[in-house]
């Protein structure tokens, strides 16, 4: 299967199965967010090529979006004030942990929040981060 190598401007490299790279203009993906790994399937077309993503056709990327918060918003919204409703878990894209956080965080008097609530501040305002913006990985996880 092949797979997405780089994204430069309007150029997009792809790695074939055989070790072969081909570049491609952006125009010929036909998905939105394409991003660096992500797995493909190519087809050509005379001298065009045609860019599809592998798999289903429909992803929880499509789903959930590009994994992307206001650093603010989330770090006094959803975790500090609803933190121990699991809502930072959901936005995160974390479901299993935020149906968890939802019904188990008052077991742990509080402190399951406390903890996430510290390590979005850390995430968010380290001195090294100036962006505005959190972004999560598939997973859930800080990509900072």
């Amino acid at each position: 299967m092949s797979e997405i190598i780089d994204i430069q401007n309007d150029k997009v490299k792809i790695g074939k199965d055989d070790g072969s790279v081909i570049t491609v203009p952006i125009s010929a993906i036909k998905f939105e967010n394409p991003k660096v790994g992500t797995k493909v399937k190519v087809y050509k077309d005379g001298k065009t090529y045609i860019v599809n993503r592998a798999g289903a056709s429909i992803s929880t990327e499509d789903l959930i979006g590009d994994h992307t918060v206001n650093k603010h918003l989330f770090v006094w919204v959803f975790s500090f004030l609803l933190g121990g409703f699991g809502v930072d878990r959901f936005i995160r894209g974390q479901i299993g942990l935020g149906v968890c956080k939802l019904l188990f965080s008052w077991i742990t008097l509080g402190i399951w929040p406390l903890v996430d609530w510290v390590i979005a501040l850390v995430k968010a305002y380290a001195s090294g981060y100036t962006g505005e913006n959190l972004e999560f990985d598939e997973e859930g996880n800080y990509t900072i």
